[in-house]
């Protein structure tokens, strides 16, 4: 049986460690989203610098994982902290409303209509760039027919949690969107809060540095990658050139003898 060729098994064992070192170390920061909810977190996370890539949720269909490099992770997870993404699930209590009667009662079913016309609004106020965070909460009675005097009066109240700086949206905007999309509410009749978030206190970076190349902080792990690599092929070619010097003194050590 031939013995294996050395050379070729160190160019081989270079070539897997730069196979290795290409696929990475990554981390997720977010898991089980739907595409548009990726989208965001990956825009957030480019907005700061870091590389993120969106991958499939082996475990449900049609959602999305988003991944970072191992050593951009912490910073990853803080930057979506500070931006309120991922967004929460759904909250529980929309499909719980009546879900123990056999036949639900009319307050059920208005109460059901009022929570879920109060999640699309709030998915309207958060695709607003600058919103965070949108909360809506919505007051509306039964106009009882039978019912002596003036019809009870519809209400909402609008928390909006922004990025620092100046509102991304006006009060007047925000009550006329509500109040559109809600049955019988007039627009002075929507309470608006809008809360800047404390700015964070950390250094924010034009460039990083890579040993004395300074990048851009998205870019720091290709770089990474693309140096790892070259080492890895620098290190196998020059291990395979002193195998072949090697044998080649061998070789003629034998011819003289």
């Amino acid at each position: 049986m031939r013995a294996p060729d050395p050379a070729r098994s160190a160019v081989f064992a270079g070539i897997c460690a730069l196979f290795l070192v290409l696929a990475g170390c990554s981390s997720p920061v977010a898991g089980s989203v739907d595409e548009t909810e990726a989208d965001r977190i990956v825009v957030a996370l480019g907005r700061a610098g870091i590389d993120a890539r969106k991958e499939a949720d082996g475990a449900n269909d049609g959602k999305l994982d988003v991944t970072v490099a191992q050593s951009d992770a912490t910073r990853a997870l803080e930057v979506l902290a500070d931006e309120g993404l991922p967004e929460p699930a759904s909250r529980a209590g929309i499909d719980a409303l009546g879900k123990d009667e056999l036949v639900p009662s009319v307050d059920a079913e208005r109460a059901r209509l009022a929570a879920a016309l109060s999640a699309e609004l709030e998915k309207s106020l958060e695709s607003v760039d600058g919103v965070l965070r949108a909360r809506v909460h919505l007051n509306l009675p039964d106009a009882d027919p039978l019912r002596d005097g003036l019809p009870p009066k519809s209400s909402a109240s609008v928390l909006l949690t922004t990025r620092p700086g100046p509102s991304p949206i006006a009060i007047e905007a925000v009550q006329k969107l509500v109040a559109a999309g809600s049955p019988s509410l007039a627009a002075q009749d929507v309470a608006v809060v809008i809360v800047p978030r404390a700015a964070s206190s950390r250094a924010v970076t034009d460039f990083a540095h890579v040993g004395p190349i300074a990048v851009a902080p998205g870019s720091v792990r290709a770089l990474v990658t693309l140096l790892a690599g070259l080492l890895a092929l620098v290190a196998a070619t020059t291990t395979a050139m002193l195998v072949f010097y090697m044998r080649s003194i061998r070789q003629r050590r034998t011819r003289r003898v």
